[in-house]
């Protein structure tokens, strides 16, 4: 089962709250996630993605456009406090809901804290910077060497993310 975008990133701003992982910002999150999606979607095949939203072309790497909105006030600066929705509850009226991934699933949790131990230390453009290496799939789609806010599909992350020898802590 795919979680939301917001539910996996809860669990890395989580990680950011508690001191895990240093100066978790906006873009640094957008490129944890987009590790964790490829690491999934390359153990577990193009057709079983951790979180069901896709990862657009943009200038600076990776990004999830409607995450991008849900975040942007944060402009360079830390996250600090989870993602929330509003849902319809029993009654026909609103609830504030933090998505999250259940603490039962272990595999999603032990991804997470694998994405934290190879990267979480490094700034958000150190990160960009990866996604922008020749061969990923952040650099297949581009036209002309531009960012054109094309689908990253998930065929594409999972064969075009760092090799296993790479990804090794």
């Amino acid at each position: 089962m795919a979680y939301s975008a917001l539910a996996v990133a809860n669990a890395f701003i989580e990680q950011g709250l508690r001191g895990n992982i240093p100066r978790l910002t906006p873009m640094k999150l957008q490129k944890l996630l987009f590790f964790a999606q490829s690491w999934h979607l390359r153990k577990n095949g193009p057709n079983a993605p951790l979180f069901d939203d896709n990862f657009a072309r943009w200038k600076y790497g990776p990004v999830i456009p409607s995450l991008y909105h849900e975040l942007k006030t944060y402009g360079s600066s830390p996250i600090t406090s989870m993602l929330r929705n509003v849902e319809n509850d029993d009654e026909g009226g609103f609830v504030l809901v933090t998505p999250s991934i259940p603490a039962s699933d272990a595999n999603a949790h032990e991804l997470i804290d694998a994405i934290i131990t190879k990267y979480g230390r490094l700034t958000g453009s150190q990160l960009s910077f990866l996604t922008h290496e020749d061969g990923t799939a952040w650099q297949l789609g581009l036209e002309d060497g531009e960012a054109n806010g094309s689908v990253i599909t998930w065929e594409q992350m999972a064969s075009h993310i760092h090799p296993p020898s790479r990804m090794r802590g």
